[in-house]
């Protein structure tokens, strides 16, 4: 099995950008994902030089942070510190405007990177935004505008039956095909996820990618457990490849 392993939110803070630049340096990650509009986007540009051979997507963000396009259609669903706001995107309607707004903000972020010389391998999303049903247009969209194909799926392995996990199926079949425009692994889920799943032997995928979030206190034990000799104790073979590789 050809197993990805991405770390989110690179440029969210320092301790997120040196996290994720010491896992790259010991080879325990294969790829990670850039937050355009966060306030250390440039620290990790200076570190992204040590990885470059690995693969950059775009971590589509519109709940977190300041947008970096104006547009009319922001006013009243940023805070008061003109932050985007993770509540507002759960609980208010997506207008036509809204989604205009984000298509642009989407479009600037993956603009912003690729203007410093950076070449952008996939895409994924801050709080799975790409993956909200209401803005599945608009992600076609910008795959289309921006020419990236490669983007993450929905999270489909899971040890238990969790609710929506037959939903989840449907939309990456439609992201794949609807139209057949996206490139994706077979699987996704969390790095824990994948460690119990694995040593169960219940992952028939010929690709998977795996996500965690080094620097964050919250996910400590997961990159306990990401440092730990995980592959061997695992009688499943696996390539480590990043998203250049698909």
């Amino acid at each position: 099995m050809r197993l990805i392993i991405n770390a989110d939110d690179l440029g969210r803070s320092r301790e997120v950008n040196n996290a994720i630049a010491e896992l790259f340096a010991e080879g325990l990650i294969t790829s990670a994902t850039l937050m355009a509009n966060a306030p250390f986007l440039e620290d990790a540009i200076r570190k992204v030089p040590a990885f470059c051979r690995r693969s950059l997507g775009i971590h589509l963000n519109i709940t977190e942070f300041r947008p970096l396009t104006a547009h009319p259609a922001w006013r009243g669903w940023l805070d008061e510190q003109g932050w985007f706001s993770l509540e507002a995107f759960r609980t208010r309607p997506l207008s036509s405007g809204l989604k205009a707004a984000i298509y642009a903000e989407w479009t600037a972020q993956i603009n912003r990177v690729r203007a410093q010389g950076l070449e952008v391998s996939h895409l994924d999303s801050h709080h799975d935004v790409h993956l909200d049903l209401r803005l599945f247009g608009v992600l076609k969209r910008v795959q289309f505008q921006t020419g990236l194909r490669k983007v993450r799926l929905a999270e489909n392995i899971s040890v238990g039956h969790p609710q929506g996990w037959r939903k989840n199926r449907l939309w990456n079949w439609a992201l794949r095909y609807f139209p057949p425009i996206a490139i994706t692994t077979s699987g996704f889920t969390t790095f824990a996820t994948f460690l119990e799943a694995a040593r169960q032997e219940r992952l028939p995928y010929a690709s998977l990618e795996v996500m965690v979030h080094p620097g964050h206190p919250n996910f400590s034990k997961e990159i306990s457990l990401l440092k730990e000799p995980w592959r061997q104790t695992l009688s499943l073979p696996l390539q480590l490849i990043s998203y250049c590789d698909l």
